[in-house]
């Protein structure tokens, strides 16, 4: 049987009973909200507006810091803000109409819909490219490796497919894997307007929006436009304080939707009704693809399903130029949280930790259900791991009989080999075999890594990663050499970045790792760059 959140509102004010035995009061809640946002927003700061919505109706809102700072323009609920990637999923949703309209297939090959489109030893379908599994490039990633700056260099939809058709060889096998890709939605924007005969936006537009009467959302077509009613958005750099961040970039499909609190409520609430696309198409849309493995993505088509503390959600997450955007739908209760910030994560509130406030009887922890309280191989866990594509390390230390990640988030044991972390629906799950111990990360998909050896090689073993590569395919080179005894990169157009050793013939830089490879002679013959979105990228040592 369907919960249900009683409520009683009168305009935004509301009070009562939120679900059978638990009584929360507007006062309550407001306060409880407000303590909840950073406590360096205020009047002379960006900060974010936070929605709640139920039954189709947003029955909570309030703005929190500036929405623009040097007109003294508080954030307010009613104005306009980027998205970010929470604008994927009214292309999901447009190609779910389009399946069931019969104007294309999702099983169809990618090339079937796009001119001088390259064809890989195995078949990418839009489905692929919808749920994040194609094996595609990263345009945004390859862009940055080439020495173009994200966010401020021009960056072209044809200049995206491109980084695709250059591509020598796909990533991974088609649906082995979920790695996020927001190319993929710059793809599937050139490959509607092919189907349709219309602008992707245009089509969105007179297809989506204005059925569901979102009349104050605006999507960003090109570089400039004028966004009525919208925020500012804001970094901060010491010594320098508040910069307006804009962006150099407008390519609808990946990102670009401007939306109120108002809008989106209406958009969550056809989660529910269908009311434009119908039963079918809401079925598709909703559907997790499934991975080769049969390992559940838990992403469909631009919306993530998962749980949280034993809850179903559908939800994702958006961040462009310094707008950070959260949203959350929880369906058995039919509740609808929304965060948007214009100062990051800096001005960010969690929708989770206002579940945790509205939901908190209907909640569950990991731990509630556990019987094991320690796990008895904590000590032979601990260490330091890297991912099987070379593009992620993580580490877990064993304190007191107690294992954690390195940033001291503890772990709760699931029985002697699985782990889980609070709050969390993924699982980390450890085994050991001839000595070796690997770890899989169980969330949307498996992603497996390698118990490895940390590496700290001496100032006379750096010489031979000196010198300069080249990569055919981003058509670029870098110098690599030895500064303050550490090895160093340079770049033309990029600043110069200091490499740390990870384990043998691998070093990183931030989210970038660069492994050395090496020929029958055991020299160094050139590298890959590897980063959580592209890896194998390819540079050849001259």
């Amino acid at each position: 049987m369907k919960k249900q959140l009683l409520i009683t509102a009168l305009l935004i004010v509301f009070s009562g009973q939120f679900l059978s035995g638990q009584t929360l009061h507007l006062d309550s809640l407001v306060s409880k909200i407000d303590a909840l946002v950073p406590k360096q927003v205020n009047d002379t700061t960006p900060g974010l507006v936070v929605g709640i919505s139920h039954n189709g109706k947003l029955i909570f809102s309030k703005g929190y810091g500036m929405a623009n700072l040097a007109y003294k323009i508080p954030n307010d609920p009613k104005m306009v803000y980027n998205i970010g990637s929470v604008s994927k999923q009214f292309i999901g949703y447009a190609f779910a109409m389009l399946h069931v309209n019969g104007e294309l297939n999702l099983d169809d090959p990618v090339s079937k819909y796009l001119n001088d489109w390259p064809e890989f030893d195995e078949k990418v379908t839009l489905k692929h490219v919808l749920t994040h599994t194609s094996g595609y490039r990263e345009a945004y990633t390859i862009s940055n490796l080439a020495g173009r700056e994200i966010g401020i260099d021009r960056l072209s939809q044809e200049e995206c497919l491109n980084v695709v058709r250059r591509q020598p060889a796909l990533e991974f096998t088609p649906g082995s894997r979920h790695t996020y890709n927001s190319t993929g939605y710059v793809i599937l924007a050139k490959v509607l307007e092919n189907v349709t005969n219309t602008p992707a936006d245009v089509w969105v537009e007179e297809n989506i929006l204005k059925p569901l009467n979102m009349n104050d959302t605006q999507i960003e077509s090109y570089v400039g436009e004028l966004i009525n009613n919208s925020a500012e958005s804001y970094s901060y750099i010491y010594n320098k304080g508040y910069l307006n961040h804009h962006s150099n970039r407008a390519i609808f499909g990946a990102a670009d939707i401007y939306t109120n609190l108002e809008d989106l409520t209406k958009w969550i609430n056809n989660y529910k009704t269908a009311e434009i696309g119908g039963p079918q198409v809401k079925e598709l849309f909703f559907k997790s693809f499934i991975l080769n493995d049969g390992n559940d993505s838990e992403y469909a088509l631009g919306i993530r399903n998962s749980t949280y503390r034993g809850i179903k959600q559908i939800y994702h997450t958006g961040g462009h130029e310094a707008f950070s955007t959260q949203a959350s739908y929880f369906p058995d209760y039919d509740l609808g949280i929304i965060t948007i910030s214009n100062f990051g994560g800096q001005g960010m509130v969690d929708v989770w930790e206002i579940a945790d406030i509205i939901l908190s009887d209907h909640l569950k922890d990991v731990n509630e259900t556990s019987t094991v309280k320690n796990g008895k191989n904590n000590e032979k866990f601990a260490g330091l791991y890297l991912s099987s594509s070379k593009n992620r390390t993580i580490e877990f230390k064993e304190s007191e009989g107690k294992l954690s990640t390195y940033n001291n988030d503890p772990l709760i044991p699931i029985d002697d080999n699985s782990y889980t972390l609070k709050g969390w629906s993924g699982k980390f799950n450890f085994q050991t075999t001839d000595n070796k111990t690997s770890l899989e990360i169980n969330n949307m998909g498996v992603t497996t890594y390698q118990k490895v050896d940390p590496w700290s090689p001496k100032l006379q073993d750096l010489p031979e990663f000196e010198g300069k590569f080249w990569s055919d395919e981003i058509e670029s080179s870098y110098s690599l050499e030895i500064k303050d005894d550490q090895l160093t990169v340079t770049h033309r157009w990029l600043e110069e970045v200091r490499l740390s050793p990870v384990t043998q013939d691998i070093f990183k830089s931030g989210g970038i790792y660069v492994q050395f490879i090496r020929n029958d002679k055991n020299e160094v013959s050139g590298l890959m760059v590897h980063t959580p979105r592209t890896i194998n990228v390819y540079f050849e040592k001259l």
